[in-house]
């Protein structure tokens, strides 16, 4: 069992998220953070969508009532994976991840928001491959981390998860 990821371009991800559109719902005015117009632009125009099982990435209203659980104005929390644990964004497009068993200590991930969703498309890959065969063999874990490291070259050292 050999499961070749595959790394899905930008076009391919939104056309994927997109594909079930929602009434665009914008920011509201007084939130005053720098978002990419990538980020923007999807998140407007979804629902909140779970791409994979560590990622859940909110639509503008969700994100905007889960940043108010947190007293982080450097941050924007713009997904979650339903254990807890969050993603944000830094004021420079970075992306961090919250681990909540570790005091509410955000991870540097090394990747911006794009590189983020290549990631949860990965992980959606991965997911599959698990649902398929219940377990994860040593090629196939080899095989996810060289994927990840093509969106960068320390993202298996910085994945949070233990597979």
């Amino acid at each position: 069992m050999m499961i070749p990821f595959i790394l899905p371009t930008l076009t391919t991800i939104e056309n994927e998220i997109l594909k079930e559109k929602s009434a665009v719902q914008n920011f509201p005015k007084v939130i005053d953070f720098p978002f990419s117009e990538n980020y923007k632009t999807l998140v407007t125009q979804i629902k909140t969508t779970e791409i994979s099982s560590e990622t859940i990435l909110y639509n503008s209203v969700d994100a905007v009532n889960e940043n108010k659980e947190f007293n982080l104005p450097e941050y924007w929390c713009f997904a979650g994976n339903g254990q807890g644990d969050r993603w944000f964004l830094d004021r420079d497009q970075k992306v961090f991840f919250y681990d909540h068993d570790d005091e509410g200590k955000l991870k540097p991930m090394h990747i911006n928001f794009e590189e983020w969703l290549q990631m949860a498309f990965i992980i959606r890959q991965l997911d599959d491959c698990f649902d398929q065969y219940d377990h994860i063999t040593e090629p196939v874990r080899q095989e996810f981390y060289k994927a990840l490291n093509t969106i960068h070259p320390t993202l298996s050292d910085m994945y949070p998860f233990t597979l």
